[in-house]
């Protein structure tokens, strides 16, 4: 799949009112007092409660870019609030200094991408240090002048799941400040952290399945609803870079494994079976190792899976909920 950026002028626009009638629609536009590092205004913002995010989608403000904020402030409650990130799309031309860029793949579907470039002025936060906090995948983009770079792709801008998508990516970047704040770093992976969090939608770097980036976006949507069925059932759970999702013991042994993706591609499965078996063989003791995917894999690849101890899970998806077939016989 080729990603490429949105140049021309009218094309930029096009993408970006998209953008707007997407996350405006059904959301209650306020106008609360926005401040920024240094400045703020008041200033139209659209408040999603379900998401509990708002968005800022302004052509006028900046002269060279689309001024796209985020923020987690409820304006209903709050006459001040502050922006938790932005991604600004230059309105034509190119432009890799900026953090978000609109971009179009090989069937011409437009998707909203983000260089990881998080602002906040505080020692910790910057591009690098977000890059190794975020636990989904970049994309590779080929830009203009024929150089490439990897950006996160967080979405279709008219997909009927980008709100979602775009909701977990601000808390995702809000979670990332508040842990830089308090001097908070991932704990080893032989520490097995017993807490979760929320990865937003995104591809992990784990596997290069051969379809589009569409259902890629929805591996932190699918993580994080896994996640809730374990809370509901009182485990202990967790997760980190390296691994979609674990199960815990009391004591703090890895009990189950999951590996989660959002094709039967032939390079998904294959880099699903990989990292079951390499992070499970890490532990003294091998966990139950669970694969889960989007419908029933081959009959030969189900033979194999059983023969490497492997446990297929598979889900339903509808919009942006999932239902998990048969869980509770899983994981037994």
């Amino acid at each position: 799949m080729s990603l490429k950026p949105l140049t021309a002028y009218v094309e930029v626009k096009a993408g970006f009112d998209l953008l707007f009638e997407n996350l405006s629609h059904d959301c209650q536009p306020i106008q609360p007092f926005v401040g920024w590092q240094g400045g703020g205004g008041k200033f139209t913002v659209y408040w999603n409660p379900q998401l509990r995010f708002w968005s800022l989608l302004d052509s006028k403000n900046v002269e060279a870019r689309y001024w796209c904020c985020f923020g987690t402030d409820d304006p209903t409650q709050h006459a001040s609030v502050g922006i938790v990130c932005e991604v600004n799309p230059p309105k034509e031309n190119f432009d890799r200094r900026t953090a978000g860029v609109l971009l179009r793949d090989d069937r011409g579907r437009i998707y909203l991408g983000h260089s990881g470039k998080i602002g906040g002025g505080r020692k910790g936060i910057g591009k690098s240090n977000f890059l190794a906090f975020y636990q989904g995948e970049l994309e590779t983009v080929r830009w203009p002048d024929d150089r490439t770079s990897e950006l996160i792709v967080i979405g279709q801008v008219d997909g009927r799941q980008l709100p979602t998508q775009i909701a977990h990516f601000v808390h995702e970047v809000e979670q990332f400040k508040q842990d830089a704040v308090r001097n908070k770093g991932r704990l080893p992976l032989s520490k097995l952290p017993a807490s979760f969090k929320a990865e937003f939608s995104g591809r992990r770097r784990s596997y290069k399945p051969k379809g589009t980036v569409l259902s890629e976006c929805d591996h932190g949507l699918l993580i994080s609803a896994l996640a809730e069925e374990l809370e509901k059932r009182n485990l202990k759970y967790g997760n980190d870079r390296l691994r979609d999702l674990f199960v815990v013991s009391v004591r703090g042994q890895l009990q189950i494994l999951f590996e989660a993706k959002t094709d039967l591609g032939t390079a998904s499965i294959y880099g699903g079976v990989g990292q079951l078996m390499l992070h499970g063989a890490a532990q003294s003791s091998v966990p139950k190792r669970i694969l889960v995917v989007p419908g029933i894999p081959k009959p030969k690849t189900r033979a194999a899976l059983k023969k490497l101890g492997i446990v297929v899970l598979t889900y339903e998806q509808n919009t942006d909920s999932f239902k998990f077939v048969k869980l509770d016989h899983v994981l037994q």
